[in-house]
């Protein structure tokens, strides 16, 4: 696991193919020399933009916002690199990416969280008290199936 990986952001653009006029707005994550691309679904057009500064050029309201939001996202992809290193996690182009995105994360759903604080809690807390949480959990679990027609979950 090495720490001392070099890490660039580039923010560029890809022409549009059906308009040659509007570019794309994308963000290239380079880590040890491998590349790792987002499209930030931010549209500009060939004029106002600046290939040297990655940015669009002009003092407009909508100009203003464009550039602050390309800020934010260069700094969000900063926080990611630094939450990686942190937690001294391999530092991979891919793995920045992953995280900027949120998709990294294990996703928990309500009936897993329930289901691990009752687990978790059966040694601590009494047995009334358990009684109630597990009644709460027979009751989301038939109000999910209800509601959304999600298959009943085995207890």
């Amino acid at each position: 696991m090495r720490n001392n990986s070099t890490l660039a952001v580039l923010i560029f653009t890809r022409d549009i193919t059906y308009n040659p006029q509007k570019l794309t707005i994308y963000a290239r994550i380079t880590v040890d020399g491998r590349r790792a691309e987002i499209s930030l679904k931010r549209y500009t057009s060939v004029n106002v933009w600046d290939v040297s500064k990655g940015r669009v050029i002009g003092t407009t309201q909508k100009a203003r916002l464009l550039n602050s939001y390309l800020d934010e996202v260069y700094v969000q992809i900063l926080e990611a690199h630094k939450q990686l290193l942190s937690e001294g996690k391999m530092i991979t182009a891919q793995a920045v990416k992953a995280r900027y995105l949120g998709q990294d994360e294990q996703h928990k759903t309500l009936m897993e969280l329930v289901k691990y604080h009752n687990t978790t809690m059966d040694s601590i807390l009494k047995y009334g008290t358990m009684k109630n949480y597990y009644s709460t959990e027979r009751y989301l679990d038939k109000f999910l199936r209800d509601k959304f027609k999600t298959p009943p979950t085995s207890t």
